[in-house]
């Protein structure tokens, strides 16, 4: 006992470290094995029954072929409907068009290679990007289980930004575009507007890819039933944002677990989004620092926490957006991170990623606890502030021997050993 007692707690955190520092975490066969399995190994205990997100994707697909109304709410949905645009036909199309045993694995597997190939797109060091795989890995999980599109609304934020970075500012537009017209999230992408090239041409590949998305179901559908669909999903959303006040599965964000722990549903949202948005937009003053690729990570990551803690729609399967935010702002900074802010970090992952599990944590805590007060938000709420007092006060220059940027200022150089990573 004595000798337990005694045992160095030092020697057993160097054994941790040594352990994950062997070759095999961070080599790209393991990741990509790993990121292989998971929608497979979820898939297959559901091939039988698939969950009714994917009842309702398919919808869109068969709805929109028999150019029936694309947001009713039909008897075999179980009570729930689409909230998705008509453009979404097209990304559902190549597997709702299968049988189910057959198209819902390949639609986990593409969701789940979306955002594998997004996180090696973006413009990061080898290590960040096994760190990103590693920490998000759990939390990939949540909409799998679902079958949820926000793996690949995650996925589309990255490549948004890592064209931003390298320049190719046509792709930009299609990516805030594509995803707008899906998911009305994807107009977060307009945070990067002051950080691409060519504002003009760039406005005009966002007027190209509108016209272009809003036609395109007219390629199988009449044009006076896509415009009929475009007035139903804003009818849809209203609708939806009414609902989701006190839904437990939903509002899962800043202003839910003020409207959910305060109990009143008198006053309006906008007495925290008008303040937030105020806020999100103060470090955009600092004009001098969006030279620096630490900064606009630095954006990247506080878009990812901003677009769940403001929206009534936000739920826990769309979580995996602000869990790449983590990541970034972690690891990205061009100076030495602190204690407080790896304790800030594991924090948030505990209570935004492990929290669902029933394996990690007892399920009561979840059920009776953090969904009902959509407490899951609070850590990305914590960081997202702290992180906007990072953008407000710190310099993003780079630091000699932590963040060096290229010459192009589309890369950042590895501060692995300044973070302790």
């Amino acid at each position: 006992m004595d000798k337990i007692i005694e045992m160095p707690p030092a020697g057993i955190r160097q054994r941790i470290v040594e352990f994950f520092k062997k070759p095999f975490w961070r080599d790209n066969r393991t990741i990509f094995w790993l990121y292989l399995l998971i929608p497979v190994i979820v898939s297959l205990t559901k091939i039988h029954k698939p969950a009714n997100t994917y009842m309702i994707y398919k919808s869109v697909y068969w709805n929109t072929l028999q150019q029936l109304p694309l947001f009713d709410f039909y008897p075999y949905l179980n009570g729930d409907c689409n909230h998705y645009g008509p453009v979404f036909f097209y990304i559902i199309a190549p597997f709702a068009s299968l049988p189910d045993y057959l198209g819902m694995p390949l639609w986990e597997i593409f969701l789940t290679a979306t955002f594998y190939v997004a996180v090696r797109y973006m413009p990061l060091q080898k290590w960040q990007q096994v760190f990103m795989f590693w920490f998000c890995a759990h939390e990939v999980l949540t909409p799998l289980f679902v079958e949820q599109y926000d793996l690949a609304q995650a996925a589309v934020y990255m490549l948004t930004f890592a064209c931003v970075e390298k320049k190719k500012n046509f792709w930009v537009a299609f990516f805030i575009v594509l995803n707008t017209f899906v998911k009305i999230y994807g107009i977060m992408g307009l945070i990067f507007f002051f950080f691409v090239s060519d504002k003009k041409k760039f406005i005009a590949y966002l007027c190209f890819w509108a016209v272009v998305m809003f036609v395109a179901p007219m390629l199988v559908a009449s044009p006076q039933w896509v415009i009929d669909q475009y007035f139903g999903w804003y009818d849809s959303l209203v609708l939806k944002n009414a609902d989701n006040m006190f839904d437990s599965s939903t509002n899962t964000s800043l202003l839910g677990m003020a409207r959910k722990i305060s109990r009143c549903s008198t006053y309006s949202d906008l007495w925290l989004i008008i303040p937030g948005i105020l806020i999100f937009l103060t470090p955009y003053r600092r004009i001098s620092q969006y030279k620096h690729a630490g900064f606009r990570y630095a954006v990247f990551a506080s878009g990812a926490m901003f677009m769940l803690l403001f929206s009534t729609g936000s739920e826990s399967y769309g979580y995996i957006v602000p869990m790449t935010g983590f990541v970034v702002w972690y690891s990205t900074a061009p100076w030495k991170r602190s204690t407080f802010d790896l304790c800030l970090l594991i924090y948030a992952f505990i209570f935004t990623s492990l929290c669902t599990s029933d394996v990690l944590f007892p399920r009561f805590i979840w059920t009776d606890l953090i969904k009902p007060y959509a407490l899951k938000a609070l850590p990305s709420t914590i960081v997202w502030l702290y992180l906007i007092y990072e953008m407000n006060t710190k310099d993003y220059a780079p630091r000699e021997g932590a963040v060096a940027e290229k010459s192009n200022n589309q890369d950042l150089s590895s501060v692995k050993a300044s973070n302790g990573i």
